[in-house]
This record gives C-alpha cells, structure tokens and sequence, in this order.
C-alpha cells in the first residue's frame, strides 16, 4: 500500500468517525435555560404592555414619567419604560403574563405611586388594581 493510500484510508476513517464524536461531546448552548417552573412556550411569548399618563387636572400627556412593570404579585419585576411626548409608553418583554401592577414614578413636580382602578395613583401595591396589556390612561397629580 502507498503513503497516498494509507493517508486516504486515515482521512476516511477519521470522516466516519467525526459524526460520533460530535455527537457524544456537550451539546452547544444557543440561548439561556428557562427559568425553572417556567415552560419553553411560554419562555419565546413575547408581551406588550402599553399604556399613557396624563395631568390629573387637565389631561395633557405628562413626557419623561417612569413607568415600572410587576406581574400581577408583585414578585418579578419586568421592565421599566419612559413616557414619550405624547405621555405614551409600550414596554416589551419575553414571558406569558396576563396581569400586572403599573408603578408610575412622576418626573419632578409630579406624584408617584401605583395605579389605581380609578386611574389615580395609589400610595402602596396593596392600594392598587392590576391590568392586562392595555393599561387604562393614568392620571397624576402635580406635587
């Protein structure tokens, strides 16, 4: 047998081998584990939470209001979106939830507090109501 040969022999043996070695190693990470409890569906959800903030006495939109997003218990903090000129504000995030406690932190000169049912900010979670994705228009006070 040649040297040619027996290195083509080499390579060939190697080809049939390679599939089995790739397959026996540590499978490559492509994204980070669920979250435990939380199932791979319900991990690519992505959900849209939107909402606006306008002045108590006048219903002109309130920019620059810090609006930060729990689940409806209070326990994960989700995100945390600004209001635009228009008082507007969507927040996006991976997940499947259905309700959630809005926390508004007034620019300077303005309340901040939990919404309420009636739209007016509360002092404390337990004071407040929770929401699906379309947050009713808040209303805050000038301090």
């Amino acid at each position: 047998m040649s040297h040619a040969s027996r290195r083509l022999g080499a390579a060939a043996a190697l080809l049939v081998a390679l599939p089995l070695i790739t397959s026996v190693g540590a499978p490559a990470v492509s994204q980070a584990a669920p979250a435990p409890g939380a199932s791979a569906a319900a991990k690519a959800v992505t959900t849209v939470v939107s909402g606006k903030v306008v002045r108590f006495n006048n219903g002109r939109p309130v920019q620059g209001v810090t609006v930060r997003i729990f689940d409806a218990s209070e326990t994960d903090f989700l995100g945390s979106v600004t209001t635009n000129a228009q008082g507007n504000y969507k927040a996006t995030f991976r997940g499947d939830y259905e309700e959630f406690g809005i926390k508004i932190i007034g620019p300077r000169g303005f309340q901040t507090g939990w919404l309420g049912c009636d739209r007016t900010l509360k002092p404390t979670f337990g004071d407040a109501c929770t929401f699906g994705v379309n947050v009713p228009t808040a209303r805050i006070k000038a301090s």
